[in-house]
């Protein structure tokens, strides 16, 4: 387990360094070898090192840096599978070091109040809930971009980073990708863990359910503002980073805040 984590570890340190170069450099970034094969091998470490959490616990690691993890690797594949055929984005030049924190904070800091998953429905509806915060953090990394590439449009300032992007309009287009994916994904998350809440306040579920639902309704109110207005640019920006804070605060706040602040 420690030796996949670290494997993990420094493989994806070694790919954030090369896109860091490239774009520091001007250079477009890279499809062929070695960022394709150093990902994969990240992917698959990295996978294994869950796999043997799962399996020495009997269930998934649901504690704070466990579910970090999870969510990381689910944004990692995404990422890589999309650089395998665009560069709309490039998430993985800020994603790829913050997994690689993440695994370390996970072997470093004891795990704290990991509950044993024991219904199958409840295994799909945290499964579902991190894909949707996967899909919402990649369109908040595409929304904080998008305001950056705005700003220096305004500016008549042109970045090396700006030039190697495509239109506003598809990094655009593709925030809104993100969104109508990860909405639907929060939609049946939400819709599974309503079957598990008996009463809100003894689960300790009340702040969770009260940000995922607000959340949510944000979510909602944009793509249908995208729908019918045509709502982009500065609105779209500005709901997508709401929306993932209440998700983060849904999500992490909560978590943070039973496993080290109650605990003690």
């Amino acid at each position: 387990m420690a030796l996949a984590n670290a494997l993990a570890l420094l493989l994806y340190l070694v790919s954030g360094a090369i896109l860091i170069r490239h774009i520091l450099k001007g250079i477009p970034l890279p499809r062929t070898l070695p960022l394709p094969v150093l990902t994969s091998l990240a992917l698959i470490c990295h996978a294994v090192d869950i796999y043997l959490t799962t399996t020495a616990l009997g269930h998934w690691d649901v504690s704070l840096f466990g579910t970090l993890s999870i969510a990381g690797w689910m944004m990692a594949l995404i990422v890589f599978l999309l650089s395998l055929t665009n560069t709309v984005l490039q998430p993985g030049l800020l994603i790829y070091p913050l997994i690689a924190i993440t695994l370390a904070l996970k072997t470093t800091i004891p795990e704290q109040a990991s509950f044993a998953l024991d219904d199958p429905a409840l295994e799909w509806h945290v499964l579902l809930s991190l894909a949707a915060y996967s899909l919402f953090s990649l369109a908040a990394i595409q929304a904080s971009v998008l305001a950056v590439l705005e700003w220096q449009l305004k500016q008549h300032r042109f970045s090396s980073v700006m030039r190697m992007l495509p239109p506003l309009q598809s990094i655009e287009d593709s925030l809104f990708q993100f969104i109508r994916i990860g909405f639907t994904l929060l939609t049946l998350g939400l819709a599974t863990g309503f079957l598990f809440i008996h009463d809100l306040i003894v689960q300790q579920l009340t702040h969770k359910t009260v940000f995922s639902l607000a959340a949510w309704f944000i979510f909602a109110t944009l793509l249908w503002g995208r729908s019918y207005y045509g709502w982009r640019s500065k609105v779209a920006i500005k709901w997508t980073l709401i929306g993932f804070f209440l998700l983060l605060l849904a999500y992490l706040g909560s978590k943070f805040v039973l496993e080290f602040i109650l605990s003690y």
